[in-house]
């Protein structure tokens, strides 16, 4: 039997001729690390899978009320990251959604239909309002 390379660690190992296509040696890194690929693909294709982990998160939580707090208590440095990765996240989110008013040129590349500009998406006196565009045709 030919040896294979793990997708994870990248070693060589003998297949189990039981396992079809096997790409993970037997390793608990490895295991894990397959486990970890196989839930990432499940969570993003299978959307009752999702909900039933959605579920068990809030069954979690409800019966854990007071989880976040006290592990907030016993961990001083991760609420400092935290804290330092938030104000990254929220000023990331603040660059995104601003626009400049001379930004406003002509857009021929907009389909036909109506669209809304909310007013938190310009600089300084914006009002929000829609936007009829009829094509030329």
């Amino acid at each position: 039997m030919n040896r294979k390379r793990c997708r994870h660690c990248h070693s060589f190992f003998l297949p189990d001729p039981r396992v079809k296509n096997q790409e993970y040696c037997n390793r608990p890194e490895c295991r894990q690390a397959k486990k970890a690929r196989w839930q990432r693909e499940k969570m993003r294709r299978d959307p009752d899978y999702q909900a039933d982990h959605r579920d068990a998160h809030q069954h979690w939580l409800k019966h854990h009320p007071d989880y976040w707090k006290t592990y907030r208590e016993k961990h001083p440095s991760y609420v400092q990251t935290n804290r330092r990765k938030q104000k990254k996240r929220d000023q990331k989110r603040r660059l995104k959604h601003l626009a400049k008013m001379d930004s406003i040129r002509p857009f021929p590349f907009i389909k036909s239909g109506t669209y809304f500009i909310s007013p938190d998406l310009a600089k300084m006196d914006a009002k929000g309002q829609k936007i009829f565009i009829i094509p030329a045709s």
